[in-house]
């Protein structure tokens, strides 16, 4: 039986040639999709004056993003980076005591060692009246409702110890310490057509991607499954067949 939901530790390379399939299946404009995020970004942040403004970003990449924004806006300067080639779980380890005025994760919690100790480690760095900002799969709707179905006919241990872990995850997390927040979804469509041609190695990368299961074309009950789901709830546009992944964005400020 596969791992379920446990692409990334079973193997680094099956899970990047399913990032890059499931990238290139996207059927919702990249800049589309960026902008999904802006209307929870805050227009100010505290900072007294004269004071550093500290941003935390955890899977942020290599940088290039950030680099790129700032030669493009001359306001933006006096920008400084320290770059960390390091987890969070490692980051957090060193114990320093900066506190930063946003802290955020896009699209990484699902990796991250210990989901709960993550989230408790970000906001402990956060000032007051600092920022966290965390974007994952909805747990309502498309993937993280596969997810979900995965994990209740083929989930052993604890799904929160896998790479199944939804928005629903951080919201129960903020709700349990009477948190407040605000949420934004965005819908991302994704042609999944290439999941259904049998022996296709670029759907067979799609489909781990999906389940967050590495081979999962060779274990039968659930790659039926999976594409049953699938299909049930996808859309046919022309030989497109249209899967759909929710983003949920929360944001929440500490008070």
């Amino acid at each position: 039986m596969a791992k379920v939901g446990r692409l990334i530790k079973y193997s680094v390379e099956r899970y990047l040639a399913g990032f890059t399939s499931f990238a290139d299946a996207f059927e919702t404009r990249k800049d589309i999709s960026d902008r999904s995020y802006e209307s929870l970004v805050p227009d100010t942040l505290p900072c007294g004056p004269g004071a550093d403004l500290r941003v935390l970003g955890i899977g942020s990449g290599s940088g290039e993003a950030a680099m790129a924004l700032v030669r493009e806006d001359s306001s933006l300067g006096a920008v400084k980076f320290d770059w960390r080639q390091q987890t969070a779980e490692e980051y957090f380890q060193t114990k320093e005591e900066t506190k930063f005025n946003l802290i955020h994760a896009i699209h990484v919690l699902y990796n991250v060692e210990d989901h709960d100790a993550t989230l408790r480690n970000m906001w402990e760095q956060l000032v007051d009246g600092g920022n966290m900002m965390i974007a994952m799969e909805s747990d309502k709707r498309g993937m993280g409702k596969l997810w979900y179905k995965l994990w209740e006919e083929f989930g052993q241990g604890d799904r929160l110890k896998t790479e199944l872990r939804t928005s629903g995850d951080v919201r129960q997390w903020l709700d349990t310490r009477n948190i407040s927040y605000v949420t934004s979804v965005n819908e991302r469509n994704i042609n999944v057509a290439e999941c259904f041609q049998e022996h296709s190695k670029e759907g067979s990368v799609l489909l781990d991607f999906l389940t967050k299961t590495a081979y999962v074309t060779d274990v039968p009950e659930i790659k039926s499954m999976a594409l049953k789901y699938i299909r049930s709830n996808s859309s046919v546009v022309d030989d497109k067949i249209i899967f759909q992944s929710s983003i949920e964005t929360i944001l929440a400020i500490k008070n």
